[in-house]
């Protein structure tokens, strides 16, 4: 495999050299394409950075969004679980009025069987 710091010295190397020399004499077009090649070959780097710290900054944007919706979405199950706590007293309010009409229904329905029995007492045994 191609070995990029190799490359790179023979770049910086040879664009220096090329670079002392254009002053003093014309460049051939292999220098100039020697040339050619370390401008795009720094203009690559700083695209390289600029992605890079792009990323990084896109990164820590979406992280903090997140956080922003993660603490939003609590906020709203704890609105859901206020509402299902109000919701239980209301069954529980319910739940005590029927144990009262039922506890009534058991007295009443005792009460009646009483007032059979003595009927029934009252008709065939007296």
């Amino acid at each position: 495999m191609f070995n990029n710091s190799i490359f790179e010295t023979w770049l910086d190397k040879k664009s220096s050299e090329l670079i002392l020399r254009l002053d003093q004499e014309k460049l051939s077009s292999e220098d100039m394409m020697i040339l050619v090649l370390k401008a795009q070959s720094n203009h690559f780097e700083h695209l390289d950075s600029d992605l890079r710290n792009d990323m990084k900054e896109l990164n820590s944007s979406l992280q903090r969004d997140m956080q922003n919706i993660l603490r939003q979405m609590d906020k709203r199950f704890e609105q859901v679980d206020k509402r299902f706590e109000q919701v239980d007293k209301r069954f529980e309010s319910v739940d005590k009025r029927f144990e009262h009409v039922y506890s009534f229904m058991k007295w009443q329905t005792g009460l009646g069987f009483a007032m059979l029995a003595g009927i029934y007492i009252k008709l065939f045994m007296g």
